[in-house]
């Protein structure tokens, strides 16, 4: 099927649109809907999308864009398999990949997005059968022409393991999408609402993600013993995972049953507000290639406690209070020093919404179409 316009045929891997892991859903869905907005004619994007989202699809994006559906196979087999048949049959010139790149030969342009390597670092985070399947990502990035990073940590990941071969390797910051907001923002029936939806308490500790080793819940749950404040509790919001019992055991070990509220995964607009009530976000994550949270928290007008370590302090500049993971009495301190501090816990809230208003999906969807513009007249 050729070009009939003139512009160049791009394709974007967009099958975690509507699905797949929840930070790969949120990433594609702000990047594509900002590529959509601000591509003003560049190209003629085709989204590569799985067939089971087609009717989704076609009630969703504008009539400009074309649609390609694909079978629902894993991530890396459609890459390197059904993406570049699809690339011949619609004469595709240029593909973003997301994590897995294709070794297809040909004229084909390939930019693989890495979402994150922190498996090479880090291999005792995951399963055995996770690090086999995300180990191909390096075998086939070295058959693209370019890799975007999403941070400079993880840029010099990639260097150190030599994971890049020739690419270029680009770094684009994630964006924050803007129905974060402080809750000052809303409207007071919406605040009583999730309030009476969630029981919230008038001031909480908050914690999202999913729960498993990396992200370092069990001293957290320890650090809530030293904090001054023995009625405040920690609220944790997001997808069960494989530490669910060991945190249990902790918690009922530690007799904090009281004050630690796990409410699992919530709807997108529910965790805004909930974020937005928070008295202080908590993040002791061992290792992150970006770490969106944080900048989330901050742009809710929330003060934010966080790892010194991977991306974080990249991410977070001086707005945030650093901890070390490893450490519950530190982190206790830094807890305790923003709840005790009016001025130090005001400066953190403004200099978060300050750094928060950095990271915006539009810069990181142009950025992107240049890198894709660039690479697709060479």
């Amino acid at each position: 099927m050729g070009n009939i316009t003139g512009k160049i045929n791009v394709g974007i891997d967009a099958k975690w649109f509507f699905s797949g892991p929840p930070s790969g859903n949120m990433v594609v869905k702000n990047l594509v809907n900002e590529m959509i907005l601000h591509n003003r004619d560049r190209f003629n994007l085709h989204l590569l999308i799985n067939s089971k989202d087609s009717k989704q699809a076609a009630a969703y994006f504008p009539a400009g864009v074309n649609l390609i559906q694909l079978p629902a196979v894993p991530n890396m087999l459609s890459n390197l398999l059904l993406v570049p048949l699809a690339a011949m049959r619609y004469n595709l010139k240029t593909v973003l990949f997301q994590n897995f790149a294709s070794t297809w030969p040909g004229k084909l342009h390939k930019i693989a997005y890495i979402h994150d390597v922190l498996f090479l670092d880090y291999p005792e985070y995951y399963t055995k059968t996770e690090r086999f399947y995300f180990k191909q990502m390096k075998r086939l990035a070295s058959k693209a022409n370019n890799i975007i990073a999403i941070s400079a940590s993880e840029k010099e990941r990639l260097i150190a393991n030599d994971f890049a071969g020739n690419a270029d390797i680009n770094v684009v910051y994630h964006g924050i999408n803007d129905s974060f907001k402080p809750v000052g923002s809303y409207a007071a029936d919406e605040v009583y609402a999730i309030i009476n939806r969630y029981q919230l308490p008038a001031k909480y500790l908050l914690f999202v993600g999913r729960v498993n080793i990396r992200k370092n819940l069990l001293n957290l749950v320890k650090a809530i013993s030293f904090v001054d404040d023995k009625s405040i509790p920690l609220l944790i919001v997001g997808e069960k995972n494989n530490q669910n019992a060991e945190l249990e055991k902790l918690i009922n070990e530690e007799q904090l049953g009281h004050r630690i509220l796990i409410i699992g995964h919530v709807p997108e607009n529910d965790l805004q507000l909930i974020y937005a009530c928070a008295t202080i976000f908590c993040f002791p994550s061992y290792a992150e290639g970006f770490g969106l949270p944080p900048l989330e928290a901050m742009k809710c007008g929330v003060p934010v406690v966080t790892s010194d370590r991977t991306a974080m302090p990249e991410v977070c500049g001086d707005a945030a209070v650093y901890i070390d993971p490893d450490n519950p009495h530190d982190m206790a301190r830094k807890i305790n020093a923003l709840l005790n501090n009016t001025e130090l816990y005001n400066d953190k809230v403004k200099r978060g919404l300050e750094r928060a208003a950095n990271f915006i999906w539009a810069k990181s969807a142009q950025q992107i179409l240049t890198i894709i513009e660039e690479t697709s007249v060479s």
